[in-house]
Parts: C-alpha cells; sequence; structure tokens
C-alpha cells in the first residue's frame, strides 16, 4: 500500500485530538511495556518501513543530525537558531521533552502550537493505524516530524538522536549532503552501546552515511580512532573544531559557550556551502540567548535565584558544575535531585556533594519513549551522606520536595538529575 492509496480516503483529524491531554492518551499505546531495551530493540526495521508509506519524508529534507552523550540538546537549539537568524525556515526536534511533548516539533524556534500539533497528529494517527505498522513511540513521534515539515516546506531540519545513533530511528536519514554532529562523547546506556568508549563512538558515528560532513572536538584517543576510521570507511569529511576562546561564547555559561561554538562552526560550513548571509555579532549575540529549557535555565523566583539543569550522569554533572562555580564561586546552594533506575548515582553524588549546602532527593512518576522509574531515594541520599553531604531529606513526593526547596534560606536553588523531574514539576514554579 502505498501513501498515495494510504491519504486518498483520509480526512483531516479522524482521530479525533482536541488537545495534548488527548494526544498523550493516544499515543501512550505506543510506549513499550518494558522500561528494558535490548539491543533487539534498537532497530531500523519498525522505522523504514513506516517511512516509505509516508513518502520517505527524511529524504526530501536538508538535515542537521546531532549525536553524543552530553550537549546534544543544546547544540541542536543552537544550531536551529542560527540558520534561522539567517531568515530560513528550521525544524528543530529533540529528546526528551521537558514542559510539552509540543517540544518535539519545533517551527523557527517555537514549539508547535497546540491546536495544529492536535489536528495534524490527528490525521497521522489514522495514516499509521491504516498503515498498520506499530512503531515505538520515539519511532512514531521521529516520523511524525519528519512528515510534518516536508509538509511545512522548512529549509532545514535539525534532528537530535534518541539513542546512539547506528540503530535510532534518526539514522534512516542518510542523504550525502547531511550534516552530522558529535558532542562530547562519555559513559551512558552501556547495555545498550558498549562498555568501552571505543564501542560507544562507534555506535554514535554511525549517523555518518557516506560523503557526511562530520563535526566534533577533539576528543578521547579512543573516540577520536572510531570517528575518524569510521568516516574514512564512509568517504565523509572529518572537521575537528578548536575550543572556543572566552569571547566566541559571550556570557554564556562554560560548556554552552562550547556547545554554541560547535554550532556556529557547522553554520559557517553551511553558510559557505549553502550561500547562507553572514550573521552580524548583533545576530550571534541573540542566537546565544535562547532559552533552552532544562539547561543551565537560570530564574529569579521570590528573590532567590533557581537554576534547572538535567545533569543526569557523570560527565553532565561535572560539566555543569564547572559552569556553576565560574559563576558561583562561592555559594553553597540547596539542592533537589532525582536519578533515574540505572543512571550511576555512585559517580554524581560525590561530584555534587562537596558543592552544597543541603540536598533534597526525591522521585518522579513519569513516561515518554519508555516506561521511567526514578531509583530509590534512599538508596541515593545514602550515596550523598557518604559522600559528606552535610544535611539530606529524602521527601517522595516530588511536588512537597519543591515547596521545601523553595522555602531553603538559601540564596541559590538547583534542581537536577533527570529531566524527567524538571518536567514533573517546572510548571509548578511560580515566578
Amino acid at each position: 500500500m502505498s501513501y498515495t492509496d494510504l491519504t486518498r480516503d483520509i480526512k483531516e483529524t479522524v482521530v479525533t485530538i482536541n488537545n495534548l491531554e488527548d494526544a498523550e492518551r493516544a499515543l501512550s499505546a505506543y510506549v513499550p511495556a518494558s522500561s528494558h531495551m535490548t539491543t533487539k530493540d534498537t532497530t531500523l526495521d519498525r522505522i523504514r518501513p513506516l517511512m516509505q508509506l509516508l513518502g520517505n519524508p527524511q529524504d526530501r529534507l536538508k538535515i542537521v543530525h546531532v549525536a553524543g552523550t552530553s550537549g546534544k540538546t543544546s547544540t541542536a537549539y543552537y544550531i536551529a537558531a542560527l540558520l534561522e537568524a539567517a531568515g530560513k525556515e528550521v525544524g528543530l526536534t529533540v529528546s526528551p521533552h521537558v514542559d510539552s511533548i509540543t517540544e518535539r516539533i519545533q517551527l523557527n524556534g517555537q514549539p508547535m502550537a497546540e491546536p495544529d500539533f492536535c489536528r495534524e497528529m490527528g490525521t497521522f494517527l489514522e495514516l499509521v493505524r491504516k498503515a498498520g505498522q506499530k512503531p515505538s513511540y520515539f519511532e512514531l513521534l521521529y516520523a511524525f516530524v519528519l512528515w510534518v515539515l516536508t509538509r511545512q516546506n522548512i529549509d532545514y531540519a535539525v534532528v537530535e538522536t534518541g539513542l546512539g545513533g547506528l540503530y535510532d530511528a534518526t539514522n534512516v536519514a542518510s542523504r550525502p549532503d547531511k550534516v552530522c554532529v558529535i558532542t562530547d562523547i562519555g559513559f551512558d546506556h552501556q547495555q545498550l552501546l558498549g562498555n568501552t568508549l571505543t564501542e560507544i563512538a562507534t555506535q554514535k558515528a554511525g549517523i555518518i552515511h557516506e560523503y557526511n560532513a562530520v563535526f566534533m572536538y577533539k576528543q578521547n584517543q579512543a573516540v577520536m580512532e572510531a570517528i575518524a576510521q569510521w568516516t574514512a570507511d564512509h568517504k565523509a569529511a572529518l572537521h575537528v573544531v578548536e575550543k572556543p576562546s572566552q569571547e566566541q561564547g559571550g556570557d554564556l555559561p562554560a560548556y554552552q559557550q562550547r556547545n554554541w561554538n560547535l554550532a556556529y562552526r557547522v553554520y559557517k560550513y553551511l553558510q559557505k556551502r549553502d550561500n547562507l548571509q553572514r550573521l552580524t555579532s548583533q545576530e550571534l549575540t541573540r542566537t546565544q540567548k535562547i532559552r533552552i529549557p532544562g539547561r543551565m535555565e537560570i530564574r529569579q523566583t521570590n528573590g532567590k535565584t533557581l537554576i534547572m539543569d538535567g545533569a543526569h550522569n557523570a560527565q553532565k554533572m561535572t560539566a555543569f558544575i564547572d559552569s556553576f562555580q565560574r559563576l558561583y564561586p562561592d555559594a553553597r546552594p540547596a539542592v533537589l535531585l532525582a536519578l533515574k533506575t540505572g543512571k550511576e548515582y555512585q559517580d554524581v553524588a560525590p561530584l555534587l556533594a562537596p558543592l552544597v549546602a543541603r540536598v533534597i532527593v526525591t522521585t518522579f512518576n513519569t513516561s515518554q519513549d519508555l516506561p521511567v522509574r526514578s531509583m530509590d531515594p534512599g538508596q541515593l541520599a545514602e550515596a550523598f551522606r557518604s559522600a559528606g553531604a552535610a544535611e539530606v531529606k529524602v521527601i517522595a513526593d516530588s511536588q512537597a520536595a519543591l515547596q521545601a526547596l523553595l522555602a531553603t534560606p538559601d540564596n541559590i536553588r538547583i534542581i537536577t538529575g533527570s529531566f524527567y523531574l524538571l518536567g514533573q514539576i517546572r510548571n509548578n514554579i511560580s515566578l
């Protein structure tokens, strides 16, 4: 059955979706029953037939594809912002979303409007139902994004991988003009990606197809050797980017300077290749000031500073602490956090414990691409006590934990750990 056959009799919004709650309810049927993934679960075998039925939208888009362990989302946001500053129509898809599922499909710097999202999702779900496909939640949303972006006639799509690269659903994008970006690589999802940096880097490098341009910073020797080998095997061009100077990132925190600089080098390449306009210093500064949910996000609430950052592994936490201490060298903040089951809490707690005045450990209960469960808060609290944190409390209810954090006397409060925790409580923070 072809895409034309599927769409012939479909009217707009055949599946009735009136609001985002309806959308989440309909999409929940595609969430896998188990949160435990195996190598058999990470495959392109489900997404390829679906994309073919949709007319292979990935083959009709100029795509910038971003993979890595840390910095993927921020780098993707900055690339999109730079292309938008050049007057281009730009689509962006990231995961997981923090505030709203509409973050999965962004058009020119804004999540898709709820009425448009619901209308398009209704039509799309009917297409999927008639096709007889059973994709995962992530696969379905990615296919939906590219389907919508082709209908919007955008100039560029900036795509963040979900997990890894080689077998990630986003990797159906394989045009030779695709630009690949590899951010910092570290240990995460070892059960799927491998136990060595070489294995993990090879999985991330899997997004690179023949003749692609590839951008990254110089990293660990094992990472560089794996990426260099993969690019050579695929006749791709590897561009190793120099680290940014202080001026290149403006007033951004240290690790966001790094992410913006990488994004800017990608833009400079596209500027030359696609004859894009040269951006003024004012335009560049504006791209540095975009808000990236849950990434070194600083707010003022009731005269106090609140910082939110989804630092959920040792590499991300190290980067966050470095940036935090540059901004607030003498601060002793109060911290609220929860981590997903399976995260290396033994590595995270010793990094954060010496920095803080007090720690509140909590839980979350949510799901997106997979069922998600927070780790035992008592176990996480004990790790902080063992690491020397002076005051550690467990408040299992995340809303009560948030109120406890906001009631502390400390001038600086931090919410960190899992993005799922941020998503569950951010909308309840009054400014």
